[in-house]
């Protein structure tokens, strides 16, 4: 069995109506995070910072720019066991706004984009990582 462990990058981003962005994942080689609904980010990569990390991925995945405003004070573990692999994954997350770009879904692992408002983010079926951040606000 293949054991691996990474680090991944999440952002709220709020517009300026004060929606949060929220991507329904599409990935069935995860079922526990496949169709639910989460926040936008990556994974960390060797020489980056995790505020390169997320800049970065947002830009990847949504067409916006987005200015950092601040990092969440917890970080989430959660292990993944799938045949085959054994993944020790490392969250952490931060608010962020956007500032540039145009929305738009450019990645496979995204089914949909969607601007929530604040009080109709928990009535989603969410990915248990972006529940624990979106109370923290």
């Amino acid at each position: 069995m293949e054991k691996k462990s990474i680090v991944v990058v999440l952002g709220i981003i709020k517009n300026e109506q004060g929606e949060i962005l929220m991507s329904l994942r599409n990935d069935p080689k995860f079922p526990g995070a496949h169709l639910k609904w989460d926040l936008i980010g990556g994974k960390n990569e060797m020489g980056e910072s995790l505020e390169e990390t997320l800049i970065r991925e947002i830009e990847e995945e949504t067409g916006l720019g987005i200015v950092i405003e601040k990092l969440l004070s917890k970080s989430i573990c959660k292990n993944w066991e799938l045949p085959g692999l054994f993944q020790h994954t490392l969250l952490f997350c931060y608010v962020c706004k956007v500032v540039a770009g145009q929305l738009r879904n450019r990645e496979e692992k995204i089914k949909e984009l969607r601007w929530v408002k604040k009080g109709d983010v928990f009535q989603m079926d969410l990915l248990f990582s972006a529940r624990e951040y979106l109370e923290m606000l």
